[in-house]
Protein backbone atom coordinates (compact mmCIF):
# COMPACT_ATOMS: atom_id res chain seq x y z
CA UNK A 1 0.00 0.00 0.00
CA UNK A 2 0.64 3.28 -0.81
CA UNK A 3 -0.17 6.84 -1.23
CA UNK A 4 0.13 9.33 -3.83
CA UNK A 5 -0.98 13.09 -3.99
CA UNK A 6 -2.86 13.31 -7.32
CA UNK A 7 -4.09 17.17 -8.84
CA UNK A 8 -7.00 17.45 -6.31
CA UNK A 9 -7.14 14.18 -4.46
CA UNK A 10 -4.85 11.71 -2.67
CA UNK A 11 -4.92 8.37 -3.66
CA UNK A 12 -4.24 5.50 -1.51
CA UNK A 13 -3.34 2.38 -4.02
CA UNK A 14 -3.29 -1.26 -2.79
CA UNK A 15 -0.98 -3.38 -5.34
CA UNK A 16 0.06 -6.71 -5.15
CA UNK A 17 3.41 -8.01 -6.40
CA UNK A 18 3.59 -11.03 -8.94
CA UNK A 19 -0.57 -11.69 -9.15
CA UNK A 20 -3.17 -11.14 -11.37
CA UNK A 21 -5.03 -8.98 -8.63
CA UNK A 22 -6.31 -5.32 -9.92
CA UNK A 23 -4.82 -2.45 -8.70
CA UNK A 24 -7.23 -0.97 -6.02
CA UNK A 25 -7.31 2.58 -5.32
CA UNK A 26 -9.12 4.84 -3.04
CA UNK A 27 -9.69 8.25 -3.82
CA UNK A 28 -9.23 11.17 -0.89
CA UNK A 29 -10.09 14.68 -0.87
CA UNK A 30 -7.28 17.15 0.51
CA UNK A 31 -9.00 17.85 3.77
CA UNK A 32 -6.65 17.10 6.22
CA UNK A 33 -10.06 17.12 8.44
CA UNK A 34 -11.52 14.54 6.99
CA UNK A 35 -8.28 12.64 6.49
CA UNK A 36 -8.95 9.94 9.80
CA UNK A 37 -12.30 9.49 8.83
CA UNK A 38 -11.50 8.41 5.44
CA UNK A 39 -8.05 6.29 6.69
CA UNK A 40 -10.53 4.47 8.99
CA UNK A 41 -13.24 3.34 6.26
CA UNK A 42 -10.11 2.26 4.00
CA UNK A 43 -9.08 0.24 7.00
CA UNK A 44 -12.56 -1.23 7.21
CA UNK A 45 -12.52 -1.85 3.09
CA UNK A 46 -9.38 -3.92 4.15
CA UNK A 47 -10.72 -6.19 6.80
CA UNK A 48 -12.89 -6.97 4.56
CA UNK A 49 -10.74 -8.01 1.60
CA UNK A 50 -8.92 -9.79 4.01
CA UNK A 51 -11.38 -11.56 5.95
CA UNK A 52 -14.20 -11.94 3.43
CA UNK A 53 -12.87 -12.42 -0.23
CA UNK A 54 -12.02 -9.03 -2.40
CA UNK A 55 -15.03 -10.13 -4.33
CA UNK A 56 -17.01 -9.56 -0.89
CA UNK A 57 -15.76 -5.86 -0.89
CA UNK A 58 -16.63 -5.09 -4.46
CA UNK A 59 -20.22 -5.80 -4.15
CA UNK A 60 -20.89 -3.60 -1.48
CA UNK A 61 -19.41 -0.94 -4.53
CA UNK A 62 -17.38 1.08 -2.77
CA UNK A 63 -17.52 4.82 -2.86
CA UNK A 64 -14.39 7.07 -4.30
CA UNK A 65 -13.16 3.66 -5.33
CA UNK A 66 -11.57 2.52 -8.79
CA UNK A 67 -9.34 -0.70 -9.91
CA UNK A 68 -6.88 -0.86 -12.56
CA UNK A 69 -6.75 -4.49 -14.29
CA UNK A 70 -3.04 -5.79 -15.89
CA UNK A 71 -3.24 -7.32 -19.26
CA UNK A 72 -0.81 -10.18 -18.81
CA UNK A 73 -0.94 -11.37 -22.38
CA UNK A 74 1.57 -9.10 -23.32
CA UNK A 75 3.93 -7.72 -20.44
CA UNK A 76 5.71 -4.37 -22.36
CA UNK A 77 2.22 -3.51 -23.98
CA UNK A 78 0.16 -4.48 -20.52
CA UNK A 79 2.43 -2.28 -18.30
CA UNK A 80 2.41 0.79 -20.53
CA UNK A 81 -1.65 0.60 -20.70
CA UNK A 82 -2.00 0.14 -16.85
CA UNK A 83 0.30 2.94 -16.40
CA UNK A 84 -1.56 5.12 -18.58
CA UNK A 85 -4.49 3.83 -17.27
CA UNK A 86 -3.43 5.02 -13.69
CA UNK A 87 -2.04 8.40 -14.68
CA UNK A 88 -5.38 9.09 -16.32
CA UNK A 89 -7.32 8.20 -12.53
CA UNK A 90 -4.23 10.10 -10.43
CA UNK A 91 -4.21 13.45 -13.01
CA UNK A 92 -6.68 13.57 -15.27
CA UNK A 93 -6.05 13.37 -19.33
CA UNK A 94 -3.10 11.59 -20.10
CA UNK A 95 -2.10 13.62 -23.41
CA UNK A 96 -1.51 16.19 -21.15
CA UNK A 97 0.80 14.24 -19.08
CA UNK A 98 2.87 12.53 -21.89
CA UNK A 99 2.85 16.08 -23.41
CA UNK A 100 3.88 18.42 -20.24
CA UNK A 101 4.85 15.95 -17.44
CA UNK A 102 2.35 17.74 -15.35
CA UNK A 103 -1.01 17.20 -15.01
CA UNK A 104 -4.07 18.91 -16.56
CA UNK A 105 -5.54 21.24 -14.57
CA UNK A 106 -9.22 20.28 -14.09
CA UNK A 107 -11.97 18.48 -11.97
CA UNK A 108 -12.46 14.48 -12.34
CA UNK A 109 -14.71 12.04 -10.33
CA UNK A 110 -13.31 8.60 -9.02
Amino acid sequence: MFLLSGTEQYHVVLETLDSEEATYIWHVEKNKQLHPQKLRTIDKDLNIIRNKGRQMFLEKQPENFSRIFYDYTDERKGFVIWKDNLEERLFGNRASLRQTGMPKEGKYSY
